[in-house]
């Protein structure tokens, strides 16, 4: 067999493969997955779980806010929380994903440097328990940002 025909039939595998490899994994067979499900309700609800309760001791989370030198905290700590409501229970219930995967990253990406700035912290104690938190809320940052790419994906699909 010449070269051009074993180069010619890879090819065409690698073709067939890749095409298998996108249908398997386009947006929409994910996100109708169990597993997926799954995963959304379980950060969904962690999500409005956390918010709740923001909101349930919004006295507390408002002084912090003011410690920290949160901007205007009587006002932002409830909308925030808010959203972080809206975008929890978005997700869990795969409603307007893309915005509720956004309304989560927003209180991620304006909570996290703020509320645990591990960097202005001297007690070796305190300054772990803030960088672990950072470092909880970055992870879960990135699955919002995950979210919203897959809730593009399934927007556009529709």
């Amino acid at each position: 067999m010449s070269i051009s025909k074993l180069l010619q039939r890879e090819t065409q595998r690698d073709s067939t493969s890749e095409t298998r490899r996108r249908s398997e994994t386009d947006a929409s067979s994910i996100t109708e997955s169990g597993l997926f499900r799954i995963a959304r309700v379980l950060f969904g609800a962690v999500l409005a779980f956390m918010a709740t309760d923001n909101l349930r001791n919004l006295e507390g989370r408002v002084q912090y806010a003011e410690m920290k030198n949160a901007p205007a905290p009587s006002f932002s700590v409830p909308a925030i929380s808010g959203g972080l409501l809206f975008g929890g229970i978005g997700i869990a219930l795969w409603r307007v994903p893309a915005a509720s995967a956004a309304a989560v990253a927003g209180f991620f990406v304006t909570t996290t440097p703020l509320m645990h700035d591990f960097w202005n912290i001297d007690d070796p104690e305190a300054k772990q328990q803030q960088l672990n938190d950072f470092s909880k809320n970055t992870a879960l940052l990135g699955a919002a940002l995950a979210f919203v790419q897959l809730g593009r994906s399934t927007e556009s699909d529709a």
